[in-house]
């Protein structure tokens, strides 16, 4: 295992991207958002995915510098096509236009099609966060690896969500999370790192549990939604949810479609009160909330997002962790295209 600063890791991915054909803003864009996922503590859609976008572009499954194409756009809505380009610059395009429609109008939102993965959706509504909105994204992810409530077989998108919510004093609260039991990428890490999955996570055509996060890769097992042993169905219908929402204006929701369908919202809180009065009750939430007397076992109350922000502000100081298996990868990627590593990594 190495630790990576931030500096030195853009310049890296970025000189990677650009090896490879991609225009300067987009490689500066999809680099940007691998690299702040990784800062983030968010491992499984960091930086250790740039391999295997280099390889999707080299099989003509990504085009580095697609024009994204309007479908249709009113006051308050859009809805963009990826052009088979990078779900990153594409998402990234969405959420600032949602953004500008809730400026004007206090809620804005604004959907993309297309098969271009979008990473980590907690950066997208931190940029609604930032701009003292409430951020939400929603994914109806590619293929149907995920099993129904009572099912063995993939019917459902890995579909995640993330809404973020601004704060005054305190840190955001950002709640970015998978509907299945966990991230299909955090199964990747695991499997690396040597750990099994928990029970209730993976399950197998004759209704086992598996605890190996490698065999949904090799097909001897799908994912299921979060909440087994007692309410799997509430994350059954999360998921179903945003297959109907996100799918259905997107990649669709049928068993031939394979795409991704996002729906990128910002909704400008002073659409209901002022931003001060609305951030200072999201602080006194906060202060509520961690007052609570505390289970055992249990030294602090933390709210949604905030081990992340913790990790990030350790990640700062201390670099950014990578895995010795995709460090050495993301090296032999950057080598074979002709990217000097070594000065890069001297800065």
């Amino acid at each position: 295992m190495v630790r990576v600063r931030e500096e030195p890791l853009r310049q890296l991915s970025e000189a990677i991207f650009k090896a490879v054909g991609t225009s300067e803003a987009n490689a500066r864009t999809v680099t940007d958002i691998l690299v702040a996922s990784s800062l983030h503590g968010v491992d499984s859609h960091g930086v250790r995915a740039i391999p295997g976008y280099i390889n999707s572009i080299k099989k003509g499954q990504i085009k580095p510098n697609a024009t994204i194409r309007f479908l249709r756009e009113t006051e308050t809505t859009a809805m963009l096509d990826d052009g088979g380009g990078f779900g990153f610059v594409a998402g990234k395009k969405a959420m600032a236009m949602a953004i500008v429609k809730a400026k004007k109008y206090k809620m804005g939102s604004v959907g993309v099609k297309g098969p271009g993965h979008i990473g980590a959706l907690f950066y997208y509504s931190l940029m609604a966060v930032r701009e003292d909105m409430i951020g939400i994204t929603i994914c109806r992810g590619g293929g149907h690896g995920a099993a129904p409530y009572g099912g063995v077989e993939g019917r459902l998108g890995i579909n995640p969500l993330c809404i973020g919510i601004p704060a005054s004093k305190e840190k955001p609260v950002i709640l970015d999370m998978a509907t299945t039991g966990v991230a299909m990428g955090h199964l990747d890490v695991m499997a690396v790192r040597g750990q099994k999955a928990p029970e209730g996570w993976l399950i197998k055509k004759d209704g086992t549990w598996s605890t190996d996060p490698g065999s949904y890769r090799t097909g001897e097992s799908v994912p299921v939604c979060f909440g087994y042993p007692s309410s799997e169905y509430k994350g059954y219908g999360l998921s179903v949810i945003i297959e109907a929402w996100a799918g259905a204006i997107g990649s669709g929701c049928s068993l031939s479609e394979k795409g991704f369908g996002h729906v990128f919202t910002a909704i400008d809180p002073t659409g209901y009160c002022t931003i001060d009065e609305f951030k200072a009750n999201i602080d006194s939430m906060i202060s509520n909330m961690k007052s609570s007397a505390k289970r055992p076992g249990f030294k602090e109350i933390l709210l949604p997002g905030e081990p992340e922000w913790i990790e990030e502000d350790a990640r700062r100081v201390e670099g950014i962790f990578i895995d010795d298996l995709w460090w050495s990868s993301l090296l032999a990627t950057a080598k074979s295209l002709g990217v000097n590593v070594e000065m890069i990594l001297k800065n």
